[in-house]
């Protein structure tokens, strides 16, 4: 499966890019550095003829116009689609589903980008989706950091393997058996003994590869199932999450 059409935007036709043409000239109205083409398929060869400064302009009108039209999440990868292919051929040996990741992670990270740097705009974004998508599979500085807390955290193993009922004990009671020392000790609190349950227990029924960041807690496909159980965003998932995690950390250090 093509990055293109895991994002929703391998044709024109697809449901993101129709309503995306359909409010192209309302959201030029609020944002008129988008009006530079009339029409939204034009826009690729329009960029393609505009200095640097004018594509960050465009993709910061896009990213400001998400913040109240998810819709213009899906132009903004759409935009971003060669370096997004190129990005997952890149890393094309780390995981067999990494057009899917790279997909996942980039929509994410353009729905969270709020044009810091207002420079070199999709060069940003791409760098920020290789990182946490290396992060994800276990791989570089920050995957470091992250398995080195949650490794800490969780002695038994990884969370999302499924049991062996006959070789010992269920992995799924140990971790709500740890999560409740830490929540009566005050190291957690009782919100977030439940958001890692819940993000734990997705993780096992997706069988997210162990190898990636902090078990697959932090796989963005995980995070956003749970975030539609919270109401919140997968980003306020993923973020409480990491601070649980820290949390069950320091309980684990202090525990004799």
């Amino acid at each position: 499966m093509s990055v293109a059409i895991c994002l929703g935007v391998d044709t024109h036709e697809r449901p993101p890019m129709r309503w995306a043409r359909d409010h192209w000239h309302d959201w030029g109205r609020t944002e008129p550095g988008l009006l530079v083409v009339s029409d939204l398929l034009d826009l690729p060869r329009r960029l393609g003829q505009t200095a640097p400064e004018g594509r960050d302009a465009v993709l910061a009108a896009l990213a400001r116009t998400a913040e109240h039209d998810v819709g213009a999440v899906s132009v903004i990868t759409w935009l971003l689609v060669p370096g997004a292919v190129n990005l997952a051929r890149q890393l094309a040996d780390l995981s067999p589903d990494i057009d899917a990741l790279v997909a996942g992670q980039l929509w994410l990270t353009a729905r969270f980008y709020r044009g810091d740097p207002p420079r070199r705009v999709a060069a940003t974004l791409l760098a920020r989706t290789r990182r946490e998508v290396m992060a994800d599979l276990g791989v570089g500085d920050a995957a470091l950091r992250r398995d080195r807390i949650w490794a800490s955290a969780v002695p038994m193993g990884t969370v999302p393997e499924a049991p062996d009922l006959d070789t010992g004990p269920d992995p799924e009671r140990e971790l709500a058996e740890l999560l409740e020392d830490a929540a009566v000790t005050g190291a957690l609190t009782r919100e977030d003994r439940a958001l890692l349950l819940d993000v734990a227990r997705e993780a096992a029924r997706l069988n997210v590869p162990a190898r990636r960041g902090r078990g697959g807690l932090m796989t963005p496909s995980v995070a956003e199932l749970v975030a539609e159980d919270y109401e919140a965003s997968a980003r306020t998932v993923r973020r409480r999450t990491a601070r649980a995690v820290a949390g069950l950390e320091a309980f684990r250090r202090s525990t004799p």
